[in-house]
């Protein structure tokens, strides 16, 4: 791809200051995730998710592998395939993954609707998503605008009730999508407040939405039936289907305590279930865990485990295997390493708008890597990032150098302190 220097400064400075990739941009400097994004793409994407299949997916990666930025990347392998993407942040408070109405809420908080024009800015939430797919799809019927002097447009009238006819579990859904945009066309901003508020899965009394025939109220024993509606509703607005993107961390920080554990493993299990009927149509469920999940939680729970455990583990060879490991990529470790500096040095070039001496920056990589290898584990991506962008801004400021062993191996012990992590022992 061709960065703009915005664009490439804006993916220095964020790894520059955690680690942690950007949330665009990502494909400028990707290596080793192209045969598990293919697949993906070509086995479900293009493939079953299209014919009204369903699967899930678990991302098993060490603290620093890479599992943020594989979901960013498959974010956007997604969109270019016309699927709708919610992406959340597990958490304990925000999101915790044993309460299924607040996986919901996230849900559709975080529910992007996406335009191919790099010009347009994203917007996130049902409520955007729903508007944005209303106007669009008035302009496509030649629509200026939805209200006429005597009333609603006849064209955008007939389109809006195709809605009530849309094969959506609940029928309280069905009716919330249709009235909330109907009251988008007539600029009824009560009647869409109440609405929105129910879409998102607030407490509303059922007192409020009775004009909207909504009989159901949303909380925790209606959570999932919400989102399996949410599922279908998008397939049948025309999108492609729907791809959920969980990342629960490094921590397994929503899972939380013993106590909550049984529940999110059983709310889990329930999902890998469902997605394998058809409940969920033309939908992908991802879940990115670290390891620690898939060897001391799941085992607990006889019933996860039999669904997850996979010898075999994801690849073009073996497409139905439910685990994506990042520690099986398409290149081996320092190579992998020596590669993503590779391009993060164009990038870094783009940023500042500077030519580097390449042989010394291949000398400086080649060490880097090396040195992450030694010191740490199978984790040691964010680490290299990070310390490869610190090193490169030192040059920017001081001239290039070839830096020894010793000082390569200085920088990866001041990284790892700063992301506050302990690896291989004394680090």
């Amino acid at each position: 791809m061709t960065l703009t220097q915005q664009e490439a400064q804006h993916i220095v400075r964020k790894l520059g200051e955690s680690g942690i990739p950007p949330a665009r941009g990502l494909e400028a400097y990707t290596v080793g995730i192209d045969s598990l994004l293919s697949t993906l793409e070509s086995e479900y994407l293009r493939g079953y998710l299209g014919d009204g299949g369903s699967s899930f997916k678990l991302v098993v990666g060490e603290y620093g592998s890479g599992k943020s930025h594989f979901l960013y990347r498959l974010r956007d392998v997604a969109w270019d395939n016309g699927y709708v993407v919610s992406r959340t942040e597990l958490s304990p408070k925000e999101c915790p993954y044993d309460n299924q109405l607040k996986v919901y809420q996230t849900v559709v908080s975080n529910l992007i609707f996406h335009d191919p024009d790099p010009n347009v800015e994203d917007t996130q939430g049902i409520e955007a998503f729903l508007e944005n797919h209303f106007h669009h799809t008035l302009r496509t019927l030649g629509v200026e605008s939805p209200m006429t002097s005597v009333g609603i447009d006849l064209r955008a009238k007939l389109w809006l009730e195709t809605i009530l006819h849309f094969k959506v579990e609940s029928p309280s859904y069905r009716h919330a999508v249709y009235f909330y945009l109907q009251a988008v066309a007539e600029e009824n901003e009560s009647k869409k407040r109440v609405l929105s508020a129910w879409l998102r899965g607030e407490n509303v009394s059922l007192r409020d939405v009775r004009e909207f025939s909504i009989t159901e109220k949303m909380d925790r024993s209606l959570a999932f039936k919400m989102l399996r509606s949410l599922s279908q509703a998008v397939h049948e607005l025309g999108y492609s289907g729907l791809v959920l993107l969980f990342d629960e961390g490094d921590r397994m920080v929503s899972i939380g305590s013993s106590r909550t554990e049984k529940v999110a493993c059983d709310n889990l299990r329930e999902v890998i279930d469902r997605c394998a009927g058809e409940s969920l149509p033309s939908t992908l469920f991802v879940y990115a865990v670290p390891p620690y999940f898939v060897t001391n939680i799941a085992p607990q729970y006889e019933a996860l485990s039999q669904r997850i455990s996979s010898k075999v583990k994801f690849s073009r060879k073996n497409p139905f295997s439910v685990q994506i490991s990042l520690d099986h990529l398409d290149y081996p470790g320092e190579e992998l390493l020596r590669m993503i500096g590779e391009k993060l040095v164009g990038v870094f070039e783009c940023a500042y708008e500077t030519e580097l001496d390449r042989e010394i920056q291949k000398q400086n990589i080649a060490r880097l890597a090396e040195s992450c290898a030694s010191l740490l584990s199978t984790s040691h991506r964010r680490h290299f990032v990070k310390s490869l962008i610190d090193i490169l801004t030192e040059q920017r400021i001081e001239g290039e150098r070839v830096y020894d062993v010793d000082g390569l191996q200085g920088v990866v012990r001041h990284v790892t302190e700063q992301l506050g992590r302990s690896e291989g022992g004394e680090y």
